[in-house]
Order: C-alpha cells, then structure tokens, then sequence
C-alpha cells in the first residue's frame, strides 16, 4: 500500500509542479509525468485488489482429501 500512497503523491507533486512552470514545455513535461505515476498507481492498485482476491479464495480452498 506504501508503493501506490508513494505513487499518488509524487502525482499531485507534479501537478503542482507543473502550474508553477514557467515555461509551456516545462508544464507539459511536468504533466505528462504526473500522467505516468498515476498509470503506476492505477498499475499497483489493480495488483493489490489481485492480490486481496487471490488471498481470499486460497482461504476459501476446500482441504484435500
């Protein structure tokens, strides 16, 4: 969970980055990497709720007989 709370932030960080550019490529550069960490966090949420999912049905697992 660490992993995606680190990826939104460093997300939010560009963003904010990105208003105070003082150039239009400085922005959009800025921008564009905000888009890719939060592509990561999207990425590592899928894989946490896959994880959460695979815990739960190996739980689940009638016993062998």
């Amino acid at each position: 969970m660490q992993q995606l709370e680190e990826y939104v932030a460093q997300a939010q960080d560009c963003r904010k980055a990105a208003q105070l550019a003082s150039t239009f490529a400085e922005q959009e550069r800025l921008y564009q990497m905000a888009e890719h960490w939060e592509q990561l966090a999207r990425q590592r949420a899928a894989y946490l709720h896959l994880e959460s999912i695979l815990a739960e049905l190996l739980e689940n697992k009638p016993s062998a007989p």
